[in-house]
């Protein structure tokens, strides 16, 4: 009888979406997936909220509307990169820096208390590079729009509907929340049910950057622990079904704080792919979509809500 009852809602859920048909999308579990889509579905959006990240998982891995033979689009940091307002000693000191421990972050076969050491040194290091380039609060907008960042296609049409649902969205990111905001401000309405937990910059009376406030936040350390302190905690009591979606085995611990949690749907980004970390990726997330360049499983779930 479960066998049956699994396969009905395959049939009558998942089937029924056409970002579940996508070459794109695998799952260790279909069915498992079918029973928590369809809680999430009966429970309605008044028990819905959305934790996500934000770098190559709400933005694009391309640039130019992220087709698939263009070049990586930019990230937080990266917006900084390549900006002709900041001086190629940054650039130089962000690619070294990059190079020594990109690879260890995407590496499947360490965990991520070995990971972590080494996340907090590059965060540390790639902030005090960053302090010595005089930037300036004004050139924030400009390095923006002069970018390659861009949301994964239909990442607006989710961030509105949500609002419209209001659901509340947390955006944890180790990158630069200035940017981040600036970045929604540009490509989609930055709504009030939306809070972006990241580093935030701290400027002087003249504009220049000093610092950052709060403590530093990276990979391995966004979790919704850190908002239970803050008024929007509030909004999220009661909702207890949780569409998680990351493109790191590290954004796993973004839900760690939600209270009673009832469902959460993992899914995974694998945006530099191997079978090593296919395989890694199907073990830790429900639902993973390989160079997959749009919001259209999000979509396709959060339309179904009542």
């Amino acid at each position: 009888m479960v066998g049956t009852s699994i396969k009905m809602k395959l049939q009558g859920i998942l089937e029924s979406m056409k970002s579940f048909h996508k070459s794109t999308i695998k799952m260790k579990n279909p069915g498992k997936v079918a029973e928590m889509v369809s809680q999430i579905i009966a429970d309605g959006k008044s028990k819905l909220q959305v934790v996500t990240d934000f770098d190559r998982t709400l933005t694009c891995t391309r640039g130019d509307a992220c087709p698939a033979a263009s070049p990586l689009a930019s990230t937080c940091f990266e917006i900084l990169d390549q900006s002709e307002l900041m001086p190629q000693i940054y650039r130089d000191e962000t690619t070294r820096l990059r190079d020594k421990y990109y690879p260890i972050e995407i590496d499947p076969n360490l965990t991520i208390e070995q990971k972590l050491p080494m996340a907090v040194e590059w965060y540390t290091q790639a902030h005090e590079v960053m302090l010595k380039t005089g930037l300036r609060q004004k050139d924030l907008v400009a390095m923006v729009r002069d970018s390659s960042a861009k949301l994964r296609e239909g990442t607006d049409q989710l961030l509105e509907r949500l609002h419209q649902m209001d659901v509340p969205v947390l955006i944890f990111s180790a990158g630069l929340g200035d940017l981040i905001h600036a970045l929604l401000d540009q490509h989609a309405d930055n709504h009030d049910n939306i809070k972006v937990v990241s580093n935030y910059m701290r400027f002087d009376d003249e504009g220049k950057m000093v610092g950052f406030h709060d403590e530093l936040i990276h990979m391995y350390n966004k979790n919704e622990n850190s908002v239970h302190s803050s008024a929007y905690f509030e909004r999220l009591r009661g909702r207890n079904n949780v569409l998680l979606m990351g493109d790191n085995v590290g954004d796993l611990r973004m839900a760690d704080g939600v209270e009673n949690p009832n469902v959460t749907l993992r899914i995974g980004f694998l945006n530099d792919y191997s079978e090593e970390r296919l395989a890694k990726f199907l073990d830790m997330f429900d639902i993973v979509l390989v160079d997959d360049q749009t919001m259209d499983v999000g979509n396709d779930i959060v339309t179904q809500l009542a």
